[in-house]
């Protein structure tokens, strides 16, 4: 058995046996990846600190046939905050089932490892979470090649503008419609100016500038609704923590 070294972050866990958990990772190297790490469920076990959803470590893995199996963990960053904060928590459980839902085993990202980890890392900021979560969305869905067409026209590729004219969004088509090409379509979002205007801000930010945006309400409830509509139309089933994301804010 090959014997490896990575930096991961763990997407989620399941127990298997009476002792042990199988953890998905996404590791800087390899992508996505599952390993077992046995007596991860036991008190005082060497594993159980990185056997944590959303905790962030440095993991001696072996590489098996059918399953890979941990030998070592040292914890980076647990970042307790996303699991003693309800809100972060169920925000950091949609970040990470999203990646989850979108990625496959051993397709190395170290673009969307980098993008775990500084999304993490800021989601300690009380009031930021919102913007961080549309951020991750669009670059996540940029670097996976789903990234939604916001500067031309789906319908006839003419460069799209901010004049005043009434845009729609189309999920099945992936992107913006002008005002022409909107006529034909039926199934299309409405998207006013300044959802639209946060989109575009959004999808070529830094995520460092986030505190300068201002996005009212209104406008946040819509790009949220745009994209999920956008994302499910990706998905085969809907995302299991979207249900305790809307029931921790009140939302649906």
């Amino acid at each position: 058995m090959a014997l490896y070294r990575t930096e991961a972050i763990v997407l989620r866990t399941r127990n298997l046996g009476e002792a042990d958990k199988i953890l998905t990772l996404f590791t800087k190297e390899r992508g996505k990846v599952s390993a077992v790490a046995r007596g991860s469920r036991r008190p005082r076990n060497h594993l159980m600190g990185v056997a944590q959803p959303f905790t962030h470590s440095t993991f001696l893995i072996f590489r098996g046939k059918n399953l890979d199996s941990i030998s070592q963990g040292t914890i980076i960053n647990a970042w307790l905050y996303l699991r003693e904060d309800l809100l972060k928590m169920a925000y950091a459980s949609y970040i990470v089932e999203l990646v989850d839902r979108l990625t496959e085993e051993y397709d190395p990202s170290e673009r969307i490892y980098s993008l775990l980890v500084a999304v993490f890392e800021r989601l300690c900021n009380d009031g930021l979470e919102t913007r961080l979560v549309r951020f991750f969305e669009l670059r996540f869905l940029r670097l996976i090649g789903l990234d939604p067409q916001l500067e031309h026209c789906v319908g006839c590729d003419t460069v799209v503008t901010d004049t005043g004219h009434q845009l729609r969004f189309s999920p099945r088509e992936g992107g913006v419609l002008c005002p022409d090409c909107q006529r034909r379509r039926t199934d299309a979002l409405s998207l006013s100016l300044g959802a639209y205007q946060v989109m575009r801000w959004l999808s070529n930010a830094d995520i460092d500038r986030l505190s300068v945006l201002q996005m009212p309400e209104a406008v946040a409830d819509e790009v949220e609704e745009t994209l999920r509509n956008f994302i499910n139309f990706h998905l085969q089933r809907p995302l299991k923590s979207l249900e305790f994301l809307y029931t921790i804010r009140g939302t649906s």
